[in-house]
């Protein structure tokens, strides 16, 4: 078994700087890093065995914010979800829309939500939500699209003139 000598970092890992929430309202370019799927238990609520999939963010201009998550239902469980009600169904298509407008995801064809997703970036305003268990997160706000007039969503301050669409 070989020694791992971590001595000549000591100074850096002990002031290694902690994670932010970015500032409510904050216009960011985001980075998919990660797709978890999944399905409502049975027995757990109106949503039972509706799939899912929950969607984690970075911030590449941003490397001390905290990553963050979307949730989506899987629309291919589109008529479990017009059985909880129709505003439930207009919601998901309306949420899965912005959402792929804004990170350039094309589902006029097939794709794989965690084979595909991975990698993609695009532009959101971020807002925060706070609990007991996680503290303060950052959540998306809203989706930028980039049909929706692109100069609106600008770099952060300082990060160079990066077009964002």
């Amino acid at each position: 078994m070989s020694l791992t000598d971590y001595s000549s970092l000591e100074k850096e890992i002990k002031d290694a700087p902690e994670p932010v929430v970015l500032k409510k309202g904050t216009e960011v370019k985001a980075r998919i890093i990660a797709v978890r799927c999944g399905a409502v238990d049975k027995g757990e609520s109106d949503y039972d065995g509706i799939s899912y999939f929950s969607v984690t963010y970075d911030t590449p201009n941003e490397p001390l914010a905290k990553e963050f998550n979307d949730f989506f239902w899987d629309l291919a469980d589109r008529d479990k979800i017009a059985a909880v009600g129709e505003k439930a169904l207009n919601n998901a298509i309306r949420h899965f829309r912005n959402f792929a407008d804004a990170f350039g995801i094309d589902y006029s064809r097939p794709f794989s939500i965690e084979d595909d997703l991975p990698g993609k970036e695009g532009w959101l305003i971020v807002g925060i939500k706070s609990t007991d268990e996680y503290g303060a997160q950052n959540t998306v706000q809203k989706y930028l699209s980039p049909n929706a007039g692109a100069s609106s969503a600008k770099p952060a301050a300082g990060k160079g003139p990066e077009a964002p669409f």
